[in-house]
């Protein structure tokens, strides 16, 4: 339930619960007042007033019943003590009695209000005024008749003022207590549970937000709600698993960096301590023939490509990780890209050498590649197949399948192969398999790293197997076209 939801039942439950409760408990004790009591003042409780009232008018009611019954068969009858004593106690309430008057004197009153009343109080044989009052009694009705022998007769059922008012009186501090109690119990227990309900969530959320602001991103938010401050907490705690792994991720990045840059010094310095090397050997004279000179120059042509080759490679790599090397997308049968790319690369190769041919199928398959960019990583892939052959002769099969969504590409060849342990790595920038870093047979490290990169920005994946002494597997996949 909302906020606004849940107020708004909290304001009509405030207006409702006591009205139900005030009646709820009226209804309880005049039932019991009805069974267990005369209905005297004894019970001096708000409640009563209600219920004396409500007797009252029944008490009425029922006398006129019987009075008019009488009045057909004997109207004689409220001459005799007797009977009316019998229709006095027939309506049986103290606050009430009966007067009979015959012409102008008063026969019978009931002894609870014989010394307040006189005849002189009582209005005239046929009067037209109702439910009269004074001081003492008010008239609650009148009955008038003819005894049998014609004289004037009338019947009034009183109830006597005095100790009604003072009834009322003493229980009407009463009635204004028990309605305060019950508004101020019902207003506290729904305002408690309201306030509640909203006011431990907010805690929570400070909580978290003073974990936060001090370092601790573990601190997992437990707001269990579903209203307004249930999705502040929804919200607030995504934002904090966010935090949480983009400080991770700078984390890594700032370990990745460290990383690179000891690459790189590494990487450099060997190829820089050459260079720098033969550049004294010449300056001191020791390259004083022309082989030896054109051996020198030689070297630090090579050092120099090598050293350009690693930069280039770093500045793809760099670009590739940051997601600022753009692609160019295009529809291309991927049998007639990967022939091309056979043939191109088979022009520099020496075929006594190496051996590289391709296998795809016959029909049709189309994938929406950076053609440059997959190029890249074809050279990449069969250049490192070339750097790690074997003494025997080198063949490369690149191989093309295919299933439901993605074209599969294998560069399969049979060079040395790689350790089992060093395989899940051989994609890591910088990773060689050989600890010392030798760089004697050429290549960044970036290679594959750099492939990796590129598959993945194709939404594809990159993988490898290989078996050690008979030779290693590179496959990539490409999303097919439409897929």
């Amino acid at each position: 339930m909302s906020i606004k939801s849940r107020l708004k039942f909290s304001y009509i439950a405030m207006l409702l619960i006591p009205f139900i409760l005030i009646i709820f408990i009226s209804n309880i004790f005049v039932s019991y007042t009805t069974e267990s009591s005369k209905y005297n003042l004894s019970g001096n409780t708000a409640i009563n007033s209600a219920a004396i009232f409500g007797k009252i008018i029944s008490s009425n009611t029922k006398l006129l019943k019987k009075v008019n019954n009488q009045l057909l068969d004997n109207p004689d009858k409220f001459l005799d003590k007797d009977y009316l004593l019998q229709l006095e106690r027939s309506v049986d309430f103290n606050y009430s009695g009966i007067i009979v008057r015959k012409n102008a004197e008063i026969v019978y009153s009931s002894d609870y209000i014989k010394d307040i009343i006189n005849s002189p109080s009582l209005p005239p044989f046929k009067s037209d005024v109702i439910n009269k009052s004074n001081k003492d009694i008010h008239i609650l009705s009148q009955q008038d008749f003819y005894f049998k022998d014609g004289s004037q007769g009338s019947l009034f059922y009183v109830v006597n003022m005095d100790d009604f008012k003072d009834m009322i009186a003493r229980n009407a501090i009463i009635v204004v207590l028990s309605a305060l109690i019950i508004l101020i119990l019902t207003n506290g227990i729904l305002t408690y549970f309201t306030s509640k309900s909203i006011l431990i969530p907010l805690k929570e959320l400070e909580n978290a937000a003073n974990k936060i602001k001090q370092g601790d991103l573990d601190y997992k938010i437990n707001i269990s709600t579903k209203d307004e401050i249930g999705e502040v907490g929804t919200s607030f705690e995504e934002m904090r698993m966010q935090l949480k792994e983009s400080l991770e991720l700078q984390n890594q990045y700032e370990e990745n960096r460290k990383e690179l840059i000891s690459s790189i010094s590494h990487d450099l310095k060997t190829p820089i301590t050459s260079i720098k090397g033969y550049i004294e050997g010449i300056r001191d004279g020791i390259a004083d023939t022309p082989e030896k000179m054109n051996k020198y120059i030689t070297t630090i042509y090579t050092k120099a490509t090598y050293m350009d080759s690693l930069i280039n490679d770093l500045f793809l790599f760099s670009k590739l990780d940051l997601g600022r090397e753009a692609f160019n997308f295009q529809m291309v049968d991927i049998r007639n890209y990967i022939n091309d790319c056979v043939e191109e690369i088979n022009f520099d190769l020496d075929h006594s050498l190496i051996n590289l041919t391709s296998k795809v199928p016959t029909t049709p398959i189309l994938v929406n590649i950076d053609v440059y960019q997959v190029k890249r990583t074809i050279m990449n892939i069969v250049g490192n197949s070339i750097k790690y052959k074997s003494n025997d002769k080198l063949l490369i099969d690149i191989i093309v399948t295919e299933n439901s969504d993605y074209a599969v590409i294998e560069i399969r060849d049979n060079g040395k192969g790689i350790d089992t342990e060093a395989l899940p790595y051989i994609f890591d920038r910088f990773y060689r398999a050989d600890s010392s870093r030798e760089t004697s047979i050429g290549g960044s490290g970036l290679g594959l790293a750099i492939a990796k990169k590129i598959i993945e920005e194709h939404e594809g994946s990159i993988w490898a197997e290989s078996t050690l002494g008979k030779g290693t597997s590179i496959f990539f996949s490409l999303k097919k076209y439409g897929q």
